[in-house]
């Protein structure tokens, strides 16, 4: 049968265009995380172990943003080529329509949605988590640490500040160490150290170590703010861990939480309506974000079999005119719903809706009436 042999034909093209649209973008995006991780610790120092867990376990997330863009850049990219070799028209001469020409791409783009269906709600969020969490403790676990005076520096679950600092004999003046001490993410400590002078050295593979001299700690209760443990010391020596205890206790962000979870803490009810508003239009976000691959299908599909002797450049140009005005659209839609839920879900799912509109008036003017 001729018809299931053009219709190979058509996803071979696509599908080249699209395995080298998904290398571009996938490689351009985990070379942007890449860059942001040695930035949070090439000056402290890391384990390439951590770093290679993080950046492995952020491919679903970097998978979930690549593949929408993929899509449509391939699909104009190679209906431009085939209109520009005139591949279109032949299949067209041929008495095929363009639902045959173009039938098993549509199902490319269903396949697609589903699957980021499956990594937006549930692969995406767990693999996120598992990312953050081995990059926190790559930086946590640093090597060696460079002070700066004048500055608050986090050290584990201590914030350092010392008003001079010198790097090559380890001393400091004017050393203030701040501890907040958390029951389930509620303040019952505050244990603070200042000292006129000290010095610090770096204990390899445990911590910052401080000799601090002529000072005084004080522990304040939180509860009772008039109830402080005050003393002072002509001499103390103290640990800094790389690592802070309470790093396995961290609050979630929303994009770590599956779906399923979101679910299952707003039925739960919370306390806080602004964290039960980020749930809720995270959870919008992920469906309309997942349709990406289908809308573009529609809204892309005529535009590349018009694109004639324009081709390749013209397709590029008004893919990037797609991508800009759908995820633009969608994060103001995402603005719009927090700061007058209103709005909510409406303006999320708006650019699917007026995309795909688009891509079937498109379809009726420019396909039909050839």
């Amino acid at each position: 049968m001729p018809v299931p042999i053009a219709r190979l034909y058509v996803l071979k093209v696509f599908a080249r265009f699209l395995a080298l649209s998904l290398f571009v973008f996938v490689s351009l995006l985990v070379m942007l995380n890449f860059v942001q991780v040695i930035d949070q610790g090439v000056l402290t120092g890391f384990s390439f172990y951590f770093l290679a867990k993080s950046m492995v376990y952020l491919l679903p997330n970097v998978l979930g943003m690549s593949l929408p863009l993929a899509f449509l850049l391939a699909m104009l990219l190679s209906l431009g080529a085939m209109s520009q070799d005139g591949e279109i028209i032949a299949l067209r001469a041929g008495g095929f329509s363009f639902y045959e020409i173009l039938s098993w791409v549509f199902y490319s783009s269903v396949l697609a949605s589903l699957l980021l269906m499956a990594v937006n709600n549930w692969l995406g969020p767990v693999a996120f988590k598992r990312s953050t969490d081995y990059t926190i403790s790559m930086i946590n676990r640093v090597t060696k640490i460079v002070l700066k005076p004048r500055t608050f520096q986090s050290i584990s679950d201590w914030v350092l500040y010392a008003s001079d600092v010198n790097s090559l004999t380890g001393g400091m003046k004017g050393v203030k160490l701040v501890r907040r001490i958390n029951n389930k993410e509620v303040p019952v400590f505050v244990n603070k150290i200042n000292a006129a002078a000290g010095h610090y050295r770096m204990a390899e593979e445990s911590g910052l170590e401080l000799q601090l001299t002529d000072g005084q700690f004080s522990q304040t209760d939180c509860k009772d703010p008039d109830r402080i443990l005050y003393g002072r010391f002509g001499s103390y020596k103290t640990l800094l861990p790389f690592f802070a205890g309470s790093a396995a206790g961290r609050k979630l962000n929303q994009r770590e939480i599956s779906t399923a979870g979101l679910f299952a803490r707003l039925r739960e009810g919370s306390s806080d309506p602004e964290a039960a508003g980020k749930y809720r239009i995270e959870i919008a976000s992920r469906f309309a974000l997942a349709l990406a691959p289908l809308v573009f299908f529609l809204v892309g599909a005529p535009l590349g079999v018009v694109l004639d002797k324009r081709g390749r450049s013209a397709g590029f140009g008004i893919s990037l005119l797609i991508i800009f005005f759908y995820y633009g659209l969608t994060i103001s839609g995402m603005v719009l719903s927090r700061s007058y839920p209103v709005f909510f879900p409406w303006a999320i799912f708006a650019p699917a809706l007026l995309t795909g509109a688009a891509g079937l008036w498109l379809w009726k003017r420019k396909l039909y009436a050839k």
